[in-house]
């Protein structure tokens, strides 16, 4: 019993060492300053130390680790380690850890959110004529460059508010989109008044707002040009919201369309006709494109053909080659071992001879030496040497 409450009352201080983790969020603009600050309380802390969304230590203590201007000391003490990054972008954006050194290592890690505001938004219309002689405006309001994307509305007059087809569209890095909407006005009158509204949490509650007239929507061609003059980009302030408008008159087209449709009432194989006449001629095209590609394929493939029996044909010669100087070197081997062998045959025929014939010659003497022994002449006739009959010599 004694033993566990001991047990228990040891865990408290450990347990109070490894709860050190704290989590905050910080969001700041792009551009602006970003502060850092890590406090502790009142305690034996060894050193204070930050660390950036890549690990590597920004500041230790009052000592920079980190060789980059943008990071700048702005108090130190045993119990606090404040720092600042300046003109925050979106590679700044990250998790940053502040290490406390005591009895234990307490760990403060600040998640960093970076915004990026819209720009000033930009507002185009376009004016189509229809057939029946109406007219209907497509306004497109425009912005780059925002993180999180905005929220984009319109407000026709002064009460009603509405949201067009809004779409987003990110850059490569995947953090800034660039965003539009479109609205599109069938029935209006000249004093009618649209306003693009953009909204975002970079903004702090103000609205980025550009306005349009429908009043500079005129048939006439030249007061469109005049309209287009005064909304131009080039003529207002680069900071502000501007507008573009664009007038298209479709009325020849038209006509001509109408022109063309009666034709075709009149006369419905005319049209038939050409179209058999376009599929003929883009079948045409298609069977020549074809012929060449094959013409192509074959002429190529010919050249591969003559390169193989070229090589073969050399091989051929080369194999040839090698195959009568062996013939001829075979040849000749055989005709200098028969020569070796004629040789040596005669050679030992002559030897056989030699010894033949001096031992014939030995056995003779000896013969002639016996008889002269046995002869009682010899005796007479001793010390004189024995004749050897002619018919031996």
């Amino acid at each position: 019993m004694w033993w566990r409450l001991c047990s228990l009352l040891a865990c408290f201080p450990l347990q109070e060492a490894f709860l050190t983790n704290h989590t905050e969020t910080v969001t700041v603009e792009e551009g602006q300053t970003l502060t850092l600050k890590c406090v502790v309380s009142q305690g034996k802390t060894t050193s204070l130390q930050w660390l950036a969304p890549s690990g590597f230590t920004i500041f230790l203590n009052e000592h920079p680790a980190l060789k980059n201007p943008k990071y700048q000391l702005l108090h130190h003490s045993a119990h606090q380690l404040s720092i600042g990054v300046l003109n925050v972008s979106q590679q700044d954006e990250g998790v940053y850890k502040c290490l406390r050194y005591g009895s234990s290592v307490r760990t403060k890690e600040v998640k960093v959110i970076v915004t990026a505001t819209p720009s000033a938004p930009i507002l185009e219309a376009s004016v189509t004529r229809m057939q029946n002689g109406k007219e209907h405006v497509t306004l497109k309001c425009s912005t780059v460059r925002s993180k999180p994307p905005p929220q984009i509305t319109w407000i026709l007059g002064n009460d009603i508010e509405l949201y067009g087809e809004t779409h987003h569209e990110f850059e490569t890095d995947g953090k800034k989109c660039n965003s539009s909407s479109i609205l599109r006005v069938h029935t209006y009158s000249k004093n009618s008044t649209v306003d693009c509204i953009i909204r975002h949490k970079g903004l702090q509650g103000r609205k980025l707002v550009a306005p349009f007239r429908f009043e500079d929507t005129v048939t006439d061609r030249e007061t469109a040009s005049d309209a287009l003059e005064k909304n131009s980009p080039s003529s207002a302030d680069p900071q502000q919201p501007t507008s573009t408008v664009a007038v298209v008159e479709d009325s020849n087209t038209t006509e001509i369309d109408k022109e063309e449709k009666n034709q075709t009432a009149q006369d419905p194989d005319l049209t038939t006709e050409t179209n058999l006449q376009y599929v003929g001629v883009i079948r045409r095209k298609n069977g020549i494109l074809l012929l060449t590609l094959v013409s192509f394929l074959i002429f190529i493939l010919f050249i591969i053909v003559q390169l193989f029996i070229m090589k073969l044909r050399k091989a051929h010669v080369i194999w040839k080659k090698e195959n009568e100087i062996s013939e001829h070197t075979l040849e000749s081997y055989k005709s200098r071992s028969n020569n070796e062998e004629t040789s040596s045959q005669e050679k030992k025929d002559q030897t056989f001879h030699s010894k033949s014939y001096m031992n014939y010659i030995t056995r003779l003497y000896s013969e002639a030496k016996t008889r002269r022994k046995d002869d009682p002449r010899s005796s007479k006739f001793k010390g004189e040497p024995a004749h050897i009959p002619e018919t031996i010599v």
